[in-house]
Formats: C-alpha cells, sequence, structure tokens
C-alpha cells in the first residue's frame, strides 16, 4: 500500500456480521488519523496483499463494562464477503485507512 494515502490506523478490537441486513461491523478505536463514511479499510492476507472493503456507515458506541468510548465501522457486504471476512477472524489488530481503495 502507498503509505502516503494513509489517513489513519484503526485498532479493531473485534468484528461481527449481521446477515440479514447484508453488513460486516469493525468495532475498535482510531488510533491515529482520521476516518471517514466512504473512505476504505484495508483488510491484510499476509504481509504483501490486502483487500479493501468500503466503509459504509460509522457509529460511536459504549459499552456498559468498559469506560472506553468505541467506533463501529460498518460496511455493505454480500453473503460470500460476510463469509470470507468472518473467515479472517479480524479482531486485536490495526488496520489502515485510506482515501482510495477498490469496492
Amino acid at each position: 500500500m502507498n503509505t502516503k494515502t494513509k489517513q489513519g490506523q484503526f485498532e479493531v478490537i473485534d468484528s461481527f456480521a449481521i446477515r440479514r441486513r447484508n453488513e460486516f461491523y469493525l468495532i475498535g478505536q482510531l488510533k491515529e488519523g482520521t476516518v471517514q463514511e466512504k473512505w476504505f479499510i484495508h483488510i491484510p492476507f499476509n504481509k504483501s496483499f490486502s483487500m479493501t472493503v468500503r466503509i459504509t456507515a460509522m457509529e460511536d458506541v459504549e459499552i456498559s463494562s468498559d469506560q472506553h468510548a468505541y467506533k463501529l465501522l460498518v460496511v455493505a457486504a454480500d453473503h460470500e464477503t460476510i463469509d470470507l471476512l468472518l473467515g479472517l477472524k479480524i479482531g486485536s489488530e490495526f488496520l489502515d485507512i485510506t482515501m482510495e481503495g477498490a469496492d
């Protein structure tokens, strides 16, 4: 990835899907930079290969047992993409955010 286009870094705590809505969710905290709807989050398969998914919505989340505020990034996805993303077990990792990517 071209680091010049990196706008931020998101620490994913966990991820999940709601299939009925065709949405995949990443919950975590923005560690640096900024994030906006319509931007992309990079999900690595290994050190040299990753996929990008478009952020379709963002929400602020509060958890009753935790004092931290979290961000929930929402990604629109079909059933095959949801299967892939769930299979990657995205959590406890840092993901880059960029303005460019491929849907």
